[in-house]
């Protein structure tokens, strides 16, 4: 299974609450991941600032482990509105969604709760950590 995971579920598994969920999604042998450039961006500056050499590492191997990532680009930012114009997604959510289903992804595994807009979204399977199974 082509898993997107959004980087909220990235932060959960490094110091969150519901980590063990996250890590479950994290390391099921059944998922091949893709990720996007916006990910990295939402996730390494303010370690590699901080030189939080741990934390850096933990992403870095999820990174590394990704079988593709979506460059930002203007494909990228045109599919993104067009996600958000027709379901009311928050501008960086349609981003990552749109990032998923430009790499074949067949599911998007957030750490938001469910019934925000992204679970409306056709065409890929959204889920959330905090409902059981992932």
């Amino acid at each position: 299974m082509r898993t997107f995971l959004d980087p909220g579920v990235l932060l959960t598994a490094w110091r969150g609450r519901d980590a063990e969920a996250a890590l479950a999604v994290m390391e099921d042998p059944q998922r091949q991941f893709c990720t996007s450039q916006l990910v990295k961006l939402e996730l390494l500056p303010k370690p590699v600032f901080f030189k939080q050499e741990a934390e850096i590492e933990f992403y870095q191997t999820h990174f590394r482990m990704a079988k593709s990532e979506e460059p930002l680009s203007r494909e990228l930012g045109q599919a993104a509105e067009e996600l958000a114009r027709q379901y009311g997604l928050a501008a960086v959510d349609a981003l990552h969604l749109a990032a998923a289903i430009r790499q074949g992804a067949d599911e998007f595994v957030t750490a938001e709760k469910p019934g925000k807009a992204m679970f409306r979204v056709p065409g890929i399977t959204v889920k959330s950590i905090h409902t059981q199974p992932v």
